[in-house]
């Protein structure tokens, strides 16, 4: 994202205020509320502060930004409902970029090539890198990435259509191998290459592209490329002439004249287009009429386009002579919508199928109904196909072959709908090549010979499209935040939206707020979602009736502990068994589809799926014993979290801890200590919960907070995830204070005064520091107050106060060595920095290498990790290169051990340094791509302000034109006055510039 005025740079380089303004930009001349602003910066967890800090934000963008091009009107509006950009015609690449595409597609309709070509060549060149690259997205901005990203593919593959037309293939291949390398799953544009490469001669090199578009098909999504890609690819090896004869691309579909607001966008998915070759299957049938038995298309059908484009591929493509049927197996959650999109894509290709359309629904999941019978489906079918009744046979084996007879030599696209499983559905798959298959069934059919298709949530803008489908525009336009809400509130789960949209629908009194507000209180919310004939609680019952009484108690768990994943660790401490028995139990669960896997034995529960659970558990199981699988829960996460601890740091183990699961089988060991650390990166946003959770109990359960809290802390930090070390600091020091905890309560005010850091707040992190040294002191914590002690020197150091910092940290390491503290390490390193930034840095390379010493005497990862990163610095400043090197991937390796990011990315832009030194800029050059990658995950600006300056410098070296951009975009970053430069890494980086 880039702004300029007048010609200028207008540099907003902290990401809240991008993620901000690209929002109001999505949103131009329209009001954004602040709650999709909230969510949009903090998701789901904003602090309480997330208003104020916005309208901060917001009057900083205010001053920032350029005046509006009519002097009586205000660039940036406030409202009641929120804020408003105003941005002109002008003024913004996307209307731009809106206006010339729909010029070339205009253009292309008339057949007009040439003012075509010069449209989308125009359109094209707006565009720089990927859309909304350096902008932290929230739900809302991904969705919209997603949309400009499709609409800037669709030019890339329109313009190259009319580059192949007009025989300018060089230049097609150039601008195609740099987008199939950022979008390797898009199968036109390998198809595009392919041709492109072909028609320039070099048919090795298309059949090069091939191979890699099936490589990446294959390891990204584990498919094959379709049958357009392997046709193609077949007429490549045949050499066949059709390939060089250029032909007029059709037009595209129409699109927007005018540029409007990138949301709600359309309302409803229009019908599949027809594809080439329909007339002809028509005309093989004229006159013969087949059975029409598919039920009504759904009136209101919104999102599913990836699905539906899948579903069309293989649905229109001509059969081939000896294949079988092309079957396609949709599975998902029950009440996601299977049958709405089987049933809306079986009428959008039944022109392609002259003989008929069969559906059956097999009652698989069927509230009340047993499941059909495959005789009585197959009796149903050939009466249909014109079997008389008293024809049918009655042996299944014979009605099988009698219909397999009836579909021989026929086009029938058969739907078989709520199937069970696969041995409902063999019976019913036709053996001929001509006919088409879609099932929908909640388990996936593995065993079916079938092309998988997994249905899942709508995303928010598609649930907001359908609340005003079914409950009016106006209502919408009137309270767009409101329906938000109500859509978060369903959980994105399309039967819960179905039901909302109807109640809203049958009560035009009603507000979307007051339904909201009706919604919001979970312990009704869903009496909410059920109106007439449709129940999302009945929904839920048919899966929890197929399960055994062991996975039916292991489910209600998951109305018990308020996370949002769970592994077999946590489950099987609830339940009180082993892990087999618990693994069996959410296996059983994962195939009735109320537990979704999300990989490494990890299960994820849907929110209303969980407000089930716990109705059920407050139904079936007592409040003591819900409360002791609760507490068995917070043991095994407490239990795990001290294995990892010591894993990684064992010189700090015997922290306190009296929970232990006590009487269970014991789960597997953390086999070591990179397991331990990527268990704990990916459980960290669980733990927080479970926290969350245990912060509102009594003071027993309560106390969980306060000892996750030092275990976990090291891990948060240098992964990166200050959002969830904040939370839990803020929960601890809630219970430590009404605990009267003070030793926890001062060892919280450290943390918070870190992030108040962080936030650019040095004094406020002063003062709780100080407040915490004299809390250790009031106590007689004296190794505690040393540490204080240091804590401060750190500070004084990140702020520039070089002589305080060595004052207070070689204070705080007498004291500690005389007090045997197992703490040495950490303060010698950053006795270490402050030398490194004082310049004496032969005296820091000793102190490093001491440090490293200890460090690993203790069995310290985590130091061993940060320390080599700074020797390797160290080394780099003495221009010791291959110590620097060899160092510096020491610290690598051990940084991606522990999940340690934070130095991660700092050993990686000091090995750039030497790598550029050595005269290796395409080495360095990998590793800057990290660094950018890696810091924009963590949120550091200095990382990615210095991480830009070394890739142009490495581009440049290698005769790269993105080096320009590279450094256009540092010197944004660095302009930042608010910016915090690393003193030792930028004395490295540009000593020798």
């Amino acid at each position: 994202m880039r702004i300029q005025a007048g010609g200028s740079a207008v540099r907003i380089t902290a990401p809240k205020q991008r993620t901000v303004l690209a929002m109001l930009l999505a949103r131009a001349g329209h009001v954004v509320p602040i709650r999709s602003l909230v969510t949009e910066v903090w998701d789901d967890r904003p602090p309480r502060s997330a208003v104020a800090n916005l309208r901060t934000y917001l009057t900083q963008l205010r001053k920032l930004l350029p005046p509006s091009a009519d002097p009586a009107a205000e660039r940036l509006v406030t409202s009641e409902a929120g804020y408003l950009l105003r941005v002109g015609p002008g003024e913004f690449d996307l209307f731009q970029f809106e206006e010339l595409s729909g010029h070339g597609g205009r253009a292309l309709a008339r057949r007009d090539l040439g003012t075509a070509l010069d449209a989308y060549s125009r359109a094209l060149s707006l565009w720089e890198g990927m859309a909304a690259e350096d902008v932290p997205l929230g739900p809302t901005l991904r969705e919209v990435v997603a949309r400009l990203t499709d609409r800037y593919l669709g030019v890339v593959e329109e313009h190259t259509e009319i580059q192949l037309a007009l025989g300018r293939y060089p230049a097609a291949v150039g601008r195609l191998r740099e987008v199939v390398a950022q979008y390797p799953l898009r199968e036109r544009l390998h198809g595009q290459l392919m041709v492109a490469l072909y028609r320039s001669g070099d048919m090795v090199g298309a059949l090069e592209a091939f191979a890699v578009a099936r490589r990446v098909l294959a390891e990204e999504l584990g498919i094959d490329p379709g049958p357009d890609l392997l046709r193609l690819h077949q007429a490549v090896l045949r050499r066949d002439a059709s390939l060089l004869a250029p032909a007029t691309p059709a037009p595209p579909e129409p699109s927007p004249a005018a540029p409007g607001p990138l949301l709600p966008g359309p309302l409803l998915s229009g019908p599949l287009p027809p594809a080439a070759g329909a007339g002809c299957a028509q005309a093989r049938c004229a006159g013969s009429v087949g059975p029409r038995q598919l039920p009504l298309a759904p009136k209101v059908f919104v999102g599913r386009t990836a699905e539906l484009a899948r579903l069309r591929t293989v649905l229109t493509v001509a059969p081939e002579s000896g294949a079988g049927p092309a079957v396609l197996a949709l599975h998902g959650p029950g009440g996601v919508g299977k049958s709405a999109l089987a049933v809306h894509a079986a009428h959008a290709v039944a022109h392609h199928y002259p003989d008929g359309q069969l559906y059956v629904d097999l009652q698989g999941s069927s509230p009340g109904l047993p499941a059909l019978s495959p005789a009585e489906a197959l009796g149903r079918f050939l009466r249909a196909l014109g079997v008389a009744p008293d024809g049918v046979p009655a042996a299944p084996a014979e009605a099988a072959a009698l219909y397999q007879s009836s579909l021989a030599g026929r086009r029938v696209l058969v739907v078989l709908d709520n199937a069970v499983g696969a041995a409902q559905v063999a019976p019913l798959l036709p053996a001929g090549g001509g006919c088409a298959v879609l099932v929908t069934s909640r388990a996936a059919l593995t065993t079916v010979d079938a092309v998988p298709v997994a249905v899942g949530l709508l995303g928010e803008a598609d649930c907001v499209r359908m609340l005003a489908a079914l409950a009016g525009e106006a209502r919408l336009a009137a309270e767009p935040e409101a329906a938000a809400e109500i859509a978060r509130w369903c959980g994105g789960h399309p039967l819960a939206l179905r039901i909302a949209g109807a109640r809203l629908a049958a009560r035009p009194d009603w507000s979307f707020a007051r339904f909201g507000e009706r919604l919001r209180d979970q312990r009704g919310r869903l009496d909410e979602l059920q109106a007439a004939g449709l129940s999302l609680r009945s929904c839920f019952e048919v899966g929890y009736g197929t399960l055994t009484g062991a996975a039916q108690a292991v489910f209600r768990l998951f109305g018990v502990l308020e996370v949002p994943e769970m592994g077999v660790e946590p489950v099987a401490a609830m339940a009180g068994t082993g892990h087999k028995a618990a693994e069996a139990a959410l296996d059983e669960l994962a195939e009735a589809r109320l537990l979704e896997p999300v990989g490494d034995g990890r299960f994820r529960v849907h929110d209303l799926l969980r407000l089930f659970a716990a109705e059920l558990a407050a139904a079936h199981d007592p409040p003591r014993e819900r409360a002791r699988a609760l507490r068995r829960a917070l043991d095994a996460y407490l239990d795990l979290c001290r294995q990892t601890h010591d894993l990684l740091q064992p010189h700090l183990r015997g922290g306190g801890g009296r929970r232990r699961g006590g009487g269970r089988e014991p789960g597997p060991l953390l086999s070591g200590p990179v397991a331990a650390a990527r268990w704990l990166d990916a459980e960290l946003r669980c733990l927080v919960a479970a926290a969350a959770q245990a912060a509102r109990g009594e003071p027993d359960v309560a106390r969980f907070v306060t000892e996750l809290m030092p275990l976990v802390k090291s891990v948060a930090m240098k992964g990166g995830h200050w959002r969830e070390l904040e939370t839990l600091s803020r929960l601890a020091i809630s219970v430590a204070r009404r605990e009267g905890d003070r030793a926890t309560e001062a060892a919280t005010l450290v943390t918070l005064g870190l992030l108040e850091w962080r936030g650019g707040q040095a004094e406020a992190a002063r003062d709780l520091m100080s407040r915490a040294l004299g809390l250790w002191h009031e106590v007689g914590d004296r190794e505690s107050e040393g540490l204080a002690l240091h804590n401060l020197g750190w500070l004084s150091m990140k702020t520039g106060d070089l002589g305080a910092a060595l004052d207070h940290i070689t204070a705080s390491l007498r004291l500690l060595e005389a007090h045997g503290s197992s703490r040495l390490g950490l303060v010698g390193h950053n006795l270490g920095e402050v030398l490194l930034r004082l310049g004496r840095h032969a005296e820091a390379a000793d102190r490093f290498e001491h440090c490293l010493a200890v460090r690993r005497a203790d069995g310290d990862l985590y130091g061993e990790s940060i320390t080599l990163a700074a020797l390797g610095r160290a080394y780099g400043l003495l221009d010791q290169r291959d110590r620097a090197l060899a160092t510096l991937a020491e610290a690598l390796a051990r940084c991606r051990d522990t999940g340690n990011r934070e130095d991660e990315w700092e050993a990686l832009l000091a090995r750039s340094e030497i790598l550029l030194r050595q005269g290796d800029p395409a080495a360095a050059e990998a590793d800057l791509v990290r660094v950018l990658e890696l810091t924009a995950r963590i949120g550091d600006a200095y990382g990615q302000a210095a991480g830009a300056r070394q890739l142009a410098r490495a581009r440049s070296a290698m005769a790269d034109p993105r080096a320009d951009a590279d450094a256009r975009r540092a010197g944004e970053l660095f302009a930042d006055r608010a910016l915090r430069r690393d003193p030792a890494l930028e004395r490295l980086l540009t000593g020798r510039l």
